[in-house]
């Protein structure tokens, strides 16, 4: 033993393929100007005279002299950034995630807690018809997607998907009363929603890394087209005018923001722009969605066989999914809005029950506001 009393967790393990030397992890737990839980993890090769003839005290030197440099630098003002102790590209992604989409969790974060809220509400994976609403882009559709996670979760066998451009659900009334007639005999409807974003790993929003890709391209592409094509027009009339029948579901996103992007006339594209549309298109999704689920929920006969419908409504931000060096990937992520029940005695929110805890996001629905 060193006999060290040092605020740190030091792990020494020896190698036996490298003689005359010993190789150690050190794992830091500490604290930095408030920052808690930051773990540090060190592995060095010290070579040297065989550890059974060389001095404790020598022993000590050789190992605490590599770990003090690191305290020593981890104690240094947090404003002072050099190559050691530079934060990680991540960072970038985060700090935009946090400053446009406030309460934003990661998909397996939402997953678990809305799929433990459906099951104490009755939710199985045998009573349960769910649908998604969600932009038909790749990047919404891979293994950690929040459908998939939500999916998995709840045990359901399949989801009927009923989203296109933007998340819109362009199924229209024909496909909502296809969806909702597969719902089991007295059974429940889950239904998540919203549109789509990305953030690039330097903190872009709108842009995303994308497999085979060499740059970041744009996400919600149809959303932005959208956003561009109406700043390019002069009037809202002449956004309308433009409309034709061989791109239709571009054409009524056109259609359906032309008149509510006047804050952004004159300004350049930046991060807060692209939000305000990606909230812009929140509402489009949901306004198509209420008007379709009201057209079935408000029939005598549909409560008969469907005992409960649960929306669950957001904003999906997609991180890079490429290949690109530095761009570290990972989950996705939602910005829950909305969590709603609907029963035959009415409505009811219960999104209190599941999101409160995050003050970022008091109010069940955060409207869209240009900042």
């Amino acid at each position: 033993m060193l006999g060290l009393n040092k605020a740190c967790t030091l792990l020494v393990g020896v190698n036996s393929f490298l003689p005359q030397s010993a190789a150690f992890s050190i794992a830091i737990a500490t604290k930095n100007h408030g920052m808690t839980g930051k773990m540090l993890t060190m592995a060095a090769a010290v070579r040297g005279d065989d550890d059974a003839v060389v001095d404790a005290a020598t022993r000590e030197i050789r190992i605490m002299a590599p770990l003090a440099a690191v305290v020593s630098s981890l104690s240094s003002p947090a404003s002072v950034v050099s190559p050691a102790n530079a934060l990680p590209a991540a960072n970038a992604f985060e700090s935009s995630l946090q400053q446009n989409f406030p309460g934003a969790l990661s998909n397996s974060a939402v997953a678990l807690r809305v799929a433990a809220a459906l099951r104490d509400r009755g939710f199985t994976s045998t009573n349960t018809l769910f649908g998604s609403s969600l932009c038909s882009d790749e990047i919404n559709d891979t293994a950690e997607s929040l459908v998939g996670d939500l999916q998995n979760k709840l045990g359901v066998e399949g989801v009927f998907n009923l989203g296109g451009l933007g998340g819109l659900p362009f199924v229209g009334i024909s496909g909502m009363g296809a969806f909702t007639s597969h719902a089991p005999v007295n059974g429940k409807i889950f239904i998540v929603f919203g549109p789509h974003v990305g953030i690039s790993a330097d903190g872009t929003v709108g842009k995303i890394e994308r497999v085979g890709k060499k740059s970041p391209s744009g996400a919600c592409g149809a959303g932005i087209g959208a956003y561009k094509a109406i700043m390019a027009t002069n009037t809202p009339k002449e956004a309308k005018e433009a409309i034709g029948t061989n791109d239709f579901q571009e054409e009524y996103i056109i259609q359906q923001l032309s008149t509510r992007l006047d804050e952004l006339k004159g300004k350049d594209p930046n991060n807060e722009s692209i939000t305000y549309v990606t909230n812009k298109m929140y509402d489009l999704v949901w306004e198509m969605l209420r008007s379709e689920i009201n057209a079935f929920t408000t029939k005598p006969d549909f409560w008969g066989s469907v005992s409960e419908v649960t929306l669950l409504g957001g904003i999906v931000v997609n991180r890079g999914h490429g290949d690109t060096p530095g761009v570290p990937g990972g989950e996705d992520f939602y910005q829950p809005l909305m969590l709603k029940s609907l029963t035959k005695d009415g409505e009811s929110d219960i999104y209190g029950e599941v999101f409160s805890d995050f003050p970022a996001l008091a109010r069940p629905y955060r409207a869209a506001k240009y900042v």
